[in-house]
């Protein structure tokens, strides 16, 4: 996956707006004038982005304030619209309503453009009359300013009769209308409107030039009088606009394409997709896939980002071959992710054939300096109407498959499942809702009861975070595991062992003849903490207790690839604190860690993936298997505790395997700390 990008905050789009601006203008200010302009037009956008009702009037005020600082290069207008359209969508503004307010910004713009060349015309137009009547004098000198007025002005001028037929036209007309001027005599600039005819044309109209090729211009015309009052002479200015209308076109396609792969980017496939759902009806269905590359970070960091930009852009050429027979759009949506989306018809294939077929397009090596590179992707499917889904849900439910794909593994792909989806969606909801949760003091800690197995008696509490709920939620994940998922659980470690390290008196009381008391299962991220050994270390300190009393396990993954958890199991270890495994697998590697790291104990977690182990036989693979793992971890040095226990009977099969300690159900869990003593009695 792509690593998110961080949002940039008003000074730097600021900045990149001044950069353009330096590149592609000269403005007699300084810097810090310009800076400050340009910080006032941001903040305008920025504003009218956010508004509700949204109103793109304030696009236009800006573009009309570009041309008012002479903010007018060449290439000024769309290479600022399209460092604004970058910078606003990354600060979280809704695509439509930027798109909206940037064609307002380039509207204003041109508009503002043309008022000023509209006063720049009609004073060449007094000067084009002055200049007449005193050739009409005889005064020759005017007569010579006015023929250089005339050809080297940048806007077409056409002098007509009141018919409308060309007396004589400027070198600029005659280029936008591809003619020669001597070409152009006794004709009419109507002859080259398209669908309009007439000899009075409006401000914005579509010329069709002499070549076949069409041009928008601005064109104005204005009457010329003679000395009686009479109309002797009509002048037409005509401003081409071909380049502002392409300037436009291209702003589109960027706003809606990926630049590296040329493939629509998620701005473009959103509305894709709606209008794809629109098109579907009733009894139609669409089908989208959203694909995530496999190890695509491998390419770049083995062969560089330009062997990854290939890479991408063999992936869409790939995704198009695979859909070049149906009704659909190829998008990537960022980083390695892409999407197809099909407007289903009567021969697309079957999901399954879908996505057989996608794989063994893009498994396909293609060869790149004597190297040959082919990618997997994980795939998330669904086929559905639009009476089931909006557009909107229709992606995220595609996303939601792709998320219980990539849970089983790489060049794995899975369907929409509704069940799944709302499981993660509550999942999802309540890890987000953690961190508030967490700072506002709701979370709180809670006590599973621990009991030696071979007498039914208390001897420790485990301790587990806990966030107190008005109504239960079915399934969802212990408040750890949330935890883990977001990273809070690095942050709450050092919270859980200092807070729950001061009830350790407590438990000492109660369970007078026991040592430890307190059992603290750490997560994998918990346990990787470089200064969990530190934070264990100022708790016992700060508490006065013997480090003995305080049981810590840390998770066998963890343990088994960082040296961050295994410098903390040697430390724990040394300080007198009582070490664990959890989590743990019983493999030969697990089982070196205990003498390795002289582990005290060793927790097992439904090794039976959910069946009651007193109901199998005794002599059945599953139950030898475990027998002897319990039996290796004797041998090696440590005691064996299992969690999970559902009740007494499950409780007396563990005894009779020689477990030690055992919690879960059958013991009390989840307890607060003033129910601990009563349920221990």
């Amino acid at each position: 996956m792509h690593q998110p990008t961080a949002v940039p905050d008003r000074d730097s789009l600021v900045r990149s707006w001044v950069r353009v601006i330096a590149a592609t203008s000269y403005v007699p200010r300084s810097s810090a004038q310009i800076q400050a302009t340009l910080t006032e037009m941001v903040d305008t956008l920025s504003d009218a982005v956010t508004a509700e009702p949204f109103d793109s009037t304030p696009g236009i005020e800006v573009g009309t304030r570009m041309v008012a600082e002479e903010l007018t290069g060449v290439d000024t207008l769309r290479r600022s619209v399209a460092t604004l359209a970058s910078g606003l969508i990354a600060r979280g503004g809704e695509a439509e309503r930027v798109i909206e307010l940037l064609a307002a910004v380039s509207s204003g713009y041109a508009n503002a453009w043309h008022a000023r060349t509209l006063e720049q015309q009609e004073n060449m137009r007094l000067a084009l009359h002055t200049a007449m009547l005193r050739a009409e004098r005889g005064r020759k000198a005017t007569e010579s300013v006015f023929r250089e007025v005339f050809t080297g002005a940048s806007v077409g001028i056409a002098i007509t009769d009141e018919e409308g037929r060309f007396v004589e036209v400027n070198p600029a007309l005659a280029a936008i209308l591809e003619c020669e001027p001597a070409e152009l005599a006794g004709r009419a600039l109507s002859e080259f409107v398209t669908d309009e005819p007439g000899t009075q044309l409006p401000e914005r109209q579509l010329l069709t030039r002499a070549n076949g090729e069409s041009a928008w211009v601005y064109a104005t015309t204005s009457v010329l009088s003679a000395e009686t009052g009479a109309a002797a002479y009509r002048v037409t200015m005509v401003q081409d606009l071909s380049e502002l209308h392409l300037l436009g076109d291209r702003l589109s396609h960027q706003l809606l394409h990926d630049a590296l792969t040329g493939a629509v980017n998620r701005v473009g496939f959103e509305s894709r997709l709606e209008t794809v759902h629109e098109q579907v009806g009733k009894s139609g269905t669409l089908t989208l896939c959203c694909l995530d590359l496999d190890a695509f970070s491998w390419v770049n960091t083995t062969y560089g980002h330009p062997v990854g930009d290939w890479v991408l852009r063999t992936v869409a050429e790939r995704l198009k071959t695979v859909v070049a027979g149906e009704k659909a759009v190829v998008a990537r949506l960022g980083g390695d992710e892409f999407a197809v989306l099909i407007h289903d018809g009567p021969d697309t294939p079957s999901v399954p054939e879908l996505v057989e077929a996608i794989h063994a397009e893009l498994a396909e090596p293609e060869y790149r300096d004597k190297i040959g590179l082919a990618i997997s992707a994980t795939i998330g499917v669904v086929r559905t109407s639009p009476e089931r889904m909006s557009a909107a849900e229709v992606f995220r439910a595609a996303d939601s498959a792709l998320r219980q794909a990539r849970a089983a593994g790489r060049r794995q792909w899975a369907e929409f499942d509704a069940d799944a989806d709302k499981r993660d969606r509550a999942a999802g909801k309540a890890a987000a809702e953690l961190p508030a949760a967490w700072e506002n003091g709701e979370l709180d800690i809670a006590y599973d009861r621990v009991v030696r197995l071979s007498d039914k008696v208390p001897v420790r509490v485990s301790v587990i975070a806990h966030l107190p709920r008005t109504r239960p939620v079915p399934g969802l994940p212990p408040t750890i595991d949330l935890a883990e998922a977001t990273g809070l659980s690095v942050a709450l470690g050092p919270w859980l062992i200092s807070r729950s390290t001061e009830q350790v008196g407590v438990w000492r009381s109660l369970f007078a003849d026991s040592a430890p008391v307190q059992r603290v299962l750490l997560s994998p991220l918990q346990s990787a903490d470089a200064e969990l050994a530190g934070v264990v270390h100022r708790a016992i300190g700060d508490a006065e207790i013997p480090a003995r009393l305080l049981e810590l396990g840390l998770a066998t993954s963890a343990v088994l690839t960082s040296g961050d958890a295994q410098d903390n199991l040697r430390t724990l270890s040394d300080i007198g604190v009582v070490t664990a495994l959890h989590g743990f697998g019983g493999g030969p590697r697990e089982l070196a860690l205990i003498e390795r790291f002289k582990v005290d104990a060793v927790l097992l977690s439904d090794p039976f993936d959910g069946w009651r182990p007193d109901w199998l036989p005794r002599e059945c693979a599953q139950v030898r298997a475990v027998r002897e793992m319990i039996a290796a971890i004797h041998a090696a040095g440590a005691a064996v505790g299992v969690r999970g226990v559902r009740d007494l009977a499950e409780a007396r099969w563990w005894a009779e395997l020689g477990v030690a300690t055992g919690e879960g159900p059958a013991f009390g869990v989840g307890l607060p700390a003033d129910d601990v003593p009563r349920a221990a009695k």
